[in-house]
């Protein structure tokens, strides 16, 4: 039916009470007008008679509603149709059409990750049920008067206790409003089933025998509603009630089992619009006439005050969904919003009646300090992205009190199928809507198939409890974490299946803050601003502080984050003391996690929020920051053993490094990360981010990315509400951190990443390249996105090697290179280098290096002339295959402590633009990198910060200190592949002495005869010598200037002879580690660097004291090419007759 034929006439026949016709005979016929655009049938002329009333049926279910048609009927009808069935099927047949494909299936639904699906339940139309509790025999029935004292029903107001060793069955409604009902242990309370529905209305409850509706054979199919009522307490936080008060309190067993339901929620496989009413799903469901469905926002944005959520009712399903379609939905209302369903993305749709509900009492359980929806951001926060834009009003939605419900002790609870609506109690500890408390190992525990909506405090939490399920469940608007592992010692459980949306911080604001760091946040009881847990004031979906649990198949919507990783140094609450590190714990299986409409408050908060550190005061008051905090207890370090240890005195040996693995991990419509990791030893195998501000954060040591799909920009409205706007929000894929990281991605795709320019066009040149331009206020960008961007701001951080690609693919991308300082020069921007394993991300199509474009540093990253220089970075792309020994290096030399203490104090800042006092120059060595000769810039400038990176396996480095030589040169850091030669020259006054040594890490303990932790190395005649000995040797020509090799040396230098020059296999004394530390993945190898060094003593070179010889020392400017050659390169001379000719520094020619 089209809306260009809004009204239709048609006859029908009207049957009241499907019996009787409207008129004095079956044959008489109505006049109905269908009015396709509000899609209902309603009477326009009937023959009046007052003894007869006329039905209306709604068109898309056949429903008769109780209308009145009065008026005569003033023409024929031209068909007749006498049976309610017949009207029926009508109505059926005019039903609105279901949108044409193409449809987004459960095996399309992903670009490059696949989203599990859960088990199909075995669903038996019409199936017998058996082990139907309320059917059995020897029941005595609640309204038995002889079964209680004094032969008497409990009354309104009684605190009933069932009598022992009986099972009472309650089959109709309880009608007084109880007290607290005690089960006995020996007893056991049963509801049963009534077509009229059964309802029970208590203050509490206490199970020591069993609480039982249905069995996991007898799903109960008729409505059964537990209410529990009670006023908050004004102390209610710092006294907290009974467990037994407005809740239901297991030391027993709790045995609910609700009709089942599936799928209980599906991500929809088309997008539905605004005034539309037929909702395609990708799984198939059950669902039924007048059940509520919750469909998830579309939108950046979701808080109480601004979201586009909506619950809307079931009228029918299709019977014969399109192909590729699991269900179509009729509904009975068109949705107010947009749901989308994209190739990129879907949000879901949630089922959440069910045919148990136990909930909190309406007149008692809402806030009494409810959110007035009129707080807005005020000034502008460059950390976030709004101003002056509707926020949540802090500190209210403080005093909800709803029911709860508590499994511990020697308790099991077997839960599916039921609703907890209105239900936690804000801030009061342990009174959640569903609580497994301290059951230890507990596999039969399940809370499965069920809904939470409108909780105050959490959904679920599984504390102190182990191999317990928690799965298939939807949750929606809920304050404070949902699913959640409380304590941090919850392990080997499953949490799969789930979804969780629209979620509520709780605390005095939300957490932001410069640079990576936010507010800390302390537990305080104090009236008025309690914060039981301070945690949630970045409340998410789910809360995963020890990931030796199996998460997977869920869906976060809303909250500061979707999914939370908090590192816990120790235990919490209870467990404090358990000689356990949850931050250490090595993963079981996390797969196929979706997030989305999450991370608004903070530029760093993230889809998947690796980060946040809860801790313990030396006060013994919990803290939690939820940002980036110390390596030290915030350090995420998985390992084997994990669990003999506290307080952050657990030592992981190499060999029991656990990597944790995330696998097909999806995040979009994030205003801040897709992925965010402070800390490292994490895998992302199938990861897709989507509609983001940055695709992906890690900030960590040991991060692999592989086979990931980034989509910066979809084409979508993201939904920012005035006067914010997506041309503040970067469409950015990756940022490259500043130190200390081993990054490693393969198998990359970015589609319509950075920023759209005409100065940004030398990758693509297509109009519709990029995230767009920040004039799109609905779908664009802003000016600083950029496919890849370095973090350039500091001059006391500089990168080391640590970061490689390979496989990357770039689809309709703007701006591909970024620093994110650009006025200035910085020594981290100087520093800038990536292995380009394959040439695909400098686009060369053949091994290369990107390092920095600064024209400072032109000629130190300049080694050949051949290299590429690309002003979007700016970056230079180097040929690895223009020599033989190409690699990179970094260094830190140290030769003056007090002014290297300076860094970060007086100068040479982390961001602060302020002075980097320049003291001295490396350079390649040549005549084509010599100032003095080729008239060169004078190299790579080395700072009172004095670490480096450069290119090596070249005829080496030549360093000049402006001060002259130094007396004792220490260099450490080092990271060099031990494929790669790297080669030091330094000038010394003629006729020095000098020691040289290899040291050994700082904790190397020598034994005599066994273990050497020095060498003193040995001058020889030649730096060929060098170059290809040992690695214990250095020289020293005719003019004072003195070579060695620098290598990573291992933790030891002997045993107790010199071990040489470790090779990449080479293991270290126990005979399992490697001796070259490494990350290594995807066949690509990062150096990392240990803790041995190099060291130069200088003495009778001039003066007694201070940090440099005071004789002069001459220029050092060999030739270090063959007769008749000239050097074209840092690592190879060419004939001056034959070009092609060439030797290189290895020594090998071309042929």
């Amino acid at each position: 039916m089209t809306h260009q034929h809004a009204l239709i006439l048609i006859c029908l026949s009207i049957i009241l009470h499907s019996t009787q016709a409207c008129g004095n005979s079956p044959n008489q016929r109505v006049l109905i007008q269908v009015d396709s655009t509000k899609q209902s049938l309603r009477c326009r002329k009937v023959q009046q008679n007052p003894r007869q009333l006329c039905s209306l049926f709604d068109l898309r279910s056949g429903k008769r509603l109780r209308q009145i048609c009065r008026d005569q009927c003033r023409r024929k009808c031209q068909a007749s149709i006498d049976t309610t069935a017949d009207i029926v099927g009508q109505a059926r047949a005019l039903l609105p059409p279901i949108p044409p494909g193409p449809y987004i299936t459960t095996t399309s639904n992903s670009k490059v990750v696949s989203l599990p699906d859960p088990p199909t339940p075995r669903l038996v139309q019409n199936a017998a049920r058996t082990n139907c509790p309320h059917l059995q025999t020897g029941l005595k029935s609640w309204h038995d008067a002889s079964i209680w004292p004094n032969a008497t029903i409990p009354k309104a107001g009684a605190y009933v206790t069932l009598p022992i060793n009986t099972k009472v069955v309650v089959l109709q409604k309880v009608v007084e409003k109880l007290g607290i009902i005690t089960v006995p242990a020996s007893s056991e309370l049963i509801i049963g089933e009534n077509t009229n529905g059964i309802s029970l209305m208590v203050k509490g409850m206490t199970v020591k025998g069993k609480l039982t509706i249905g069995s996991e054979t007898c799903r109960i199919e008729t409505p059964v509603t537990i209410t529990l009522w009670g006023k908050r307490p004004s102390n209610a936080v710092q006294v907290v009630p009974s467990p037994s008060v407005k809740g239901i309190y297991v030391t027993g067993t709790l045995s609910l089992h609700g009709k089942r339901y599936y799928s209980t929620w599906s991500r929809l496989a088309k997008t539905i619009q605004p005034g539309e009413s037929v909702l395609l799903l990708q799984r198939p469901v059950n669902w039924e006439r007048n059940q509520k469905v919750i469909l998830t926002t579309s939108i950046i944005y979701d808080s109480r005050s601004y979201h586009q959520n909506e619950i809307v009712t079931v009228d029918r399903l299709a019977t014969t969904p399109p192909t590729g379609v699991g269900a179509v939905v009729y509904l009975q209302r068109p949705v107010q919003y947009k749901h989308t369903a994209n190739r990129y993305y879907q949000v879901e749709a949630g089922l959440i009646t069910r045919t148990i509900k136990i909930q909190g009492a309406s007149t008692d359980s809402e806030p009494t300090d409810l959110d007035p929806l009129t707080c807005r951001t005020s000034g502008y926060d460059p950390w976030s992205f709004y101003y002056n834009m509707t926020a949540p009003c802090m500190g209210r939605q403080q005093t909800g009190y709803g029911g709860h419900v508590m499994v511990t002790g020697t308790g099991t609870a077997q839960v599916e199928g039921i609703q907890l609506y209105r239900m936690g109690q804000t801030n009061v500890l342990g009174r959640y809507p569903m609580h497994f408390h301290l059951l230890g190992d507990c596999p039969s525990c399940y809370f499965r198939d069920s809904s939470i909506q409108r909780s105050f405090y959490r959904c679920i939490s599984v504390h102190g409890t182990n191999k317990a399920t928690v799965s298939e469940n939807v949750a929606f608007d809920v304050t404070g974490y949902c699913y959640y592992l409380e304590d941090g010692v919850e392990e080997d459980n499953t949490i799969s299946f789930n979804l969780a949306a629209h979620i509520h911080t709780i605390g005095p604001d939300l957490p932001t803050g410069p640079s990576q760091r936010t507010s800390d946040y302390d537990q305080t009881a104090a009236v008025g601003v309690e914060l039981t847990n301070p945690a949630d004031v970045a409340a998410s979906g789910f809360y995963i502080p020890n990931v030796h649990n199996n998460i997977i198949g869920n869906a976060a919507s809303g909250g500061w984050a979707g999914f939370a990783f908090p590192v816990l140094d120790t235990p919490l609450g209870l467990h404090k003391k358990v000689m356990l590190r949850p931050g250490s714990a090595n993963g079981l299986t996390i797969d196929g996690n979706t997030a989305h409409s999450t991370g608004f408050w903070w530029k760093h908060a993230a889809g998947f929020y690796l980060g946040g550190t809860f801790y313990y005061k030396s006060d013994g008051n919990l803290r939690y920051s939820a940002g980036r905090v110390d390596f030290g207890r915030g350090a995420r370090m998985p390992c084997a053993i994990y669990n003999d240890c506290v307080g952050g005195s657990c030592k992981c040996r190499e060999e029991n490094d656990r990597p944790i693995n995330l696998t097909n991990t999806k995040t979009f419509l994030t205003a801040g990360v897709g992925l965010n990791s402070w800390s490292g030893m994490l895998n992302v195998k199938g990861f897709e981010a989507h509609d983001q501000r940055l695709a992906i954060e890690a900030l960590s040591k040991g991060f692999w990315l592989d086979n990931f799909y980034a989509a910066c920009r979809t084409g979508q409205d993201l939904g920012i509400p005035s006067p914010g706007s997506a041309g503040n929000l970067e469409g950015s894929g990756f940022n490259w951190y500043d130190t200390t990281q081993s990054h490693i991605i393969s198998n990359a795709v970015f589609e319509n990443c950075g920023y759209r320019s005409a100065d940004y066009d030398q990758y693509d040149t297509s109009p519709t390249r990029g995230c767009g331009d920040s004039s799109d206020i609905a779908k664009g960008c802003s000016d600083t996105s950029t496919t890849f961007g370095f973090v350039t701001h500091s001059d006391s951080n500089i990168p080391e090697v640590m970061q490689a690609t390979k496989g990357l693919t770039f689809t309709d991308c703007g701006r591909r290179f970024r620093y994110t300082v650009d006025d200035h020069d910085t020594v981290s921007g100087r520093c800038q280098n990536w292995i380009d394993v394959d040439g695909s991300a400098s686009g060369l199509n053949e091994p290369a290096f990107i390092a920095s474009g600064l024209d400072s540093v032109k000629d130190w990253w300049g080694v050949d002339d051949d290299v590429v220089f690309d002003e979007q970075g700016p970056v230079s792309f180097i040929k690895k295959n223009n020599g033989p020994d190409r690699g990179l290096a970094s260094v830190r030399f140290s030769w003056d402590e007090a002014l290297h203490a300076g860094t970060d104090v007086d100068y040479c800042f982390n961001g602060d633009p302020g002075p980097c006092p320049i003291q001295g120059y490396l350079r390649h060595l040549g005549y084509k990198f010599s100032p003095s000769q080729s008239g060169a810039g004078p190299g790579m400038p080395v700072t009172a910060n004095p670490d480096t990176t450069g290119m090596v396996g070249g005829y080496g480095w030549v360093l000049k200190l402006n001060g002259g030589a130094p007396r004792d040169l220490n260099m450490t850091e080092i990271e060099v592949a031990p494929n790669n030669m790297l080669l030091l020259s330094i000038a010394y006054p003629v006729g020095t002495v000098f020691t040289v040594t290899a040291n050994a890490e700082s904790w190397c303990k020598p034994r005599d005869g066994s273990i050497s932790c020095r060498e003193v190395m040995t001058a020889v005649n030649s730096v060929d010598l060098v170059r290809n000995g040992d690695g214990n040797t250095y020289h020293v020509d005719s003019n004072g200037v003195l070579t060695l090799r620098l290598f990573v040396t291992r933790t030891w230098t002997g045993d107790p002879n010199w071990l040489g020059v470790p090779s990449w296999n080479t293991l270290t004394r126990d005979n399992i580690n490697y001796a070259v530390p490494r990350f290594d993945r995807a066949n690509v190898k990062l150096v990392n660097f240990g803790y041995a060094s190099f060291r130069i003593q200088a003495t009778q070179c001039g003066g007694a004291s201070g940090a440099f010889c005071s004789n002069a020392v001459a220029d050092y400017d060999p030739n270090v090419c063959p007769s008749g050659y000239r050097q074209i390169a840092y690592d190879s001379c060419c004939s001056l007759s034959n070009p092609s000719q060439c030797v290189f520094a290895d020594g090998t020619t071309t042929t």
